[in-house]
Order: C-alpha cells, then structure tokens, then sequence
C-alpha cells in the first residue's frame, strides 16, 4: 500500500519555529517512477510539505503562495531520516523552510504569501 505522507519521528517548537524530524517511507507513492533503481523524493514534494505544514503549524489558512524560492542541494533518498525546518515571519508573511541532517542541507526555500 503506497502512502502519500512523512513518517513524522518528532516534533520540536524553537522561537517563532518548529523543525519537524521525518523519514520519507519507501512506499510512499511519490517515488513510484522517480527514479528507477534510485528513488528520490521530488522537489514538488518537498515545496508541498513544508507548505502544508507551515499552513498547520503557523496556521496561514488558505492564503496563495506569491512568490516561491527553491534550492535543491542534494537528493533525499528513501528511509534516510531529515529535519524539516520551518520559519514564519508575520510581517512579512514568508515562510522560510529548510530539509537537513547531520551531514548538511538538502533543499532550502522561501514562499511569501498574499494577505
């Protein structure tokens, strides 16, 4: 059975942040294709749960992304544990969000909202 979410391992708050420790499952539909014989998660994917999960944790509604800025620095491969780090500034209505473990950044971005 293919699912469609992290495993999500903890949750911890800091500031005006909250950096989530997760493991992409190897039935996870999104690796279907993406690369056969080495599965990678998708950028799309990445950009999708540091959206969904910054409008959960800093509760952002349904506002639409303005803007959006990615860097993917290096592939997240399946069961392979990483921090999702995520960032809201009010004022600004950005969230900032980066995917990292011990070894260093994997992908990094920005999206502003409308108001």
């Amino acid at each position: 059975m293919s699912v469609t979410e992290p495993a999500i391992r903890d949750v911890r708050r800091f500031g005006g942040g909250v950096e989530l420790s997760l493991s992409v499952p190897k039935t996870l539909l999104y690796l279907s294709g993406h690369f056969p014989g080495f599965a990678v998660l998708p950028g799309v994917v990445q950009l999708d749960w540091a959206i969904r999960y910054g409008r959960q944790y800093f509760g952002l509604g349904s506002a639409a992304a303005k803007t959006v800025q990615v860097k993917f620095r290096k592939p997240i491969r399946p069961d392979r544990p990483f921090d999702l780090r995520l960032d809201y500034s009010v004022e600004q209505r950005r969230l900032s969000f980066e995917c990292r473990d011990k070894d260093g950044v994997y992908s990094s971005g920005q999206v502003v909202f409308d108001a």
